[in-house]
């Protein structure tokens, strides 16, 4: 299940708000800006795994900030393969 719907989009809404030379973490603070639900999901998405887990166990999501700075990059690859 994903964490984060319509990723794409709101990636794109958050990247028009950002000026060119923009960094992971200007891209993180306006998501959370804009994207607060969702910002709110994707940690209580992480906080559910981190209890969840046995111990010894690997947690299968990243931090949240990680999370937000991964999904642009996966974004951004993406539209260089294009």
């Amino acid at each position: 299940m994903a964490v984060l719907h319509r990723k794409e989009e709101k990636i794109e809404v958050v990247l028009s708000k950002l000026p060119k030379d923009y960094t992971d973490q200007q891209f993180v603070e306006t998501f959370i800006q804009l994207y607060s639900m969702d910002w709110g999901k994707i940690k209580a998405n992480y906080i559910k795994q981190s209890q969840d887990k046995e111990p010894g166990a690997i947690i299968n999501m990243p931090k949240p900030e990680i999370y937000l700075k991964n999904v642009l990059k996966v974004y951004l690859d993406n539209l260089d393969k294009k």
